[in-house]
């Protein structure tokens, strides 16, 4: 499935194309796991450099995460023209963005504060989402006019796969994956919790010009697996929507098939 390739400095890298339903994918494979992360830090900026070359602004969409924070961490130090780059979040917990389960809080500490601190990001490019309890969509009708006003879909989006193969807040043989709306969607029925929770739908995340998707631990094993198994659906494994997406790259630190490493 894949032919091995040693990219400069990383001895244990190893790269390939995977076509799937037209999308093209790259894998990228390394044990070391900081080293991974790296490089999935330069994939997004190499990414976002190609859609600034091709448009005026872009949208890249960011989860939350312990990987997804050092992923952060590596791309301050990407040279992006950021004033042109608005962030949005994949999915969210339902409370404030300064709640300390909110996924912005992460992406605030850790690349958009870093930023702003720089002078390289405005503060206003950072569109968290608002959580509204009075209102039966707890805001995310007004989420989506945002991005509405920002041509309504993604440029670049981060993704990192669940054990159970989710991806944002979509979740296997679960409505949310099979919701048909393009925009956000809410959920008091979360198979993870907290059960409240705002996501990206399937089709705005396959919207995407250009994805970024990690299989990150050990605890991601089965999940690669079934992602390399034609035979698992999306709702099945929801991370098999980044094959849509004309530009792929998996990051991951697993074996091709999700198998025991020889």
């Amino acid at each position: 499935m894949l032919d091995s390739y040693l990219g400069p400095g990383y001895p244990n890298l190893m790269r390939g194309p995977l076509r799937d339903g037209g999308a093209n994918v790259t894998v990228i494979r390394d044990d070391d796991q900081g080293r991974l992360l790296q490089a999935a830090g330069r994939q997004l900026g190499c990414a976002l450099r190609g859609a600034l070359a091709a448009r005026e602004r872009v949208n890249l969409a960011v989860p939350g995460g312990r990987a997804v924070a050092r992923i952060f961490q590596a791309m301050v130090q990407e040279e992006v023209d950021w004033k042109r780059v608005h962030l949005f979040a994949v999915d969210e917990r339902l409370v404030p963005p300064e709640h300390p389960d909110s996924n912005f809080k992460l992406v605030q500490e850790h690349l958009v504060g870093p930023l702003a601190r720089a002078g390289k990001m405005p503060a206003e490019n950072a569109h968290p989402f608002l959580l509204d309890p009075a209102s039966p969509d707890r805001g995310a009708g007004r989420y989506e006019r945002e991005l509405e006003e920002r041509g309504s879909r993604f440029d670049v989006i981060l993704l990192s796969a669940g054990e159970d193969g989710h991806v944002g807040a979509l979740f296997p043989h679960h409505h949310s994956v099979e919701d048909p709306h393009h925009g956000f969607i809410v959920m008091d029925d979360s198979p993870k919790p907290p059960p409240a929770r705002l996501s990206s739908s399937r089709s705005l995340l396959q919207s995407a010009r250009a994805a970024v998707l990690l299989f990150v631990g050990e605890a991601k094993r089965e999940a690669y697996r079934m992602f390399n198994d034609e035979r698992y659906p999306v709702t099945a494994c929801p991370a098999k929507l980044a094959l849509a997406i004309a530009d792929t790259t998996v990051c991951t630190d697993l074996s091709p098939r999700g198998d025991e490493r020889e």
